[in-house]
């Protein structure tokens, strides 16, 4: 199994690794502690030193992600949110945003893509309506 983050895709031991659900969580050695909060501060780094704009934009297409997976279930109340979320940062926030041109076709796509979802889906009523 697999875990997907920002930094791209990460194994997942199975049986959940060194955690045993009876004890907690595993002791670190302070090497480890050590190691950890030295890739944290390397994480923290590397995002101060981001542009604020494409960080947030990042954001931003994590939201169209989000929707456009809902959308292939099909699932238009779980995908609202996400687009209705985009839609105010990429309309709030405008040329602010990192790539905002592109954000805001993307937006439109989903919005549409939406349409045709929930169209399809009252074609699919109307026509189990018509079979009774």
């Amino acid at each position: 199994m697999s875990l997907w983050t920002p930094d791209g895709e990460h194994e997942v031991p199975a049986g959940g690794g060194d955690i045993d659900p009876g004890q907690g969580e595993p002791e670190l050695s302070q090497d480890q502690a050590d190691q950890l909060e030295a890739e944290l501060a390397r994480a923290q780094a590397e995002l101060i030193a981001a542009p604020v704009e494409q960080v947030v934009s990042n954001h931003v297409m994590g939201l169209f992600e989000l929707a456009a997976l809902h959308l292939r279930t099909g699932d238009l109340d779980k995908a609202r949110l996400p687009i209705d979320a985009m839609g105010l940062l990429v309309d709030g926030l405008g040329d602010r945003l990192a790539e905002h041109q592109t954000l805001t076709a993307a937006l439109t796509q989903l919005r549409m893509a939406y349409v045709e979802v929930s169209n399809a889906g009252n074609d699919e009523d109307e026509d189990d309506d018509s079979e009774v």
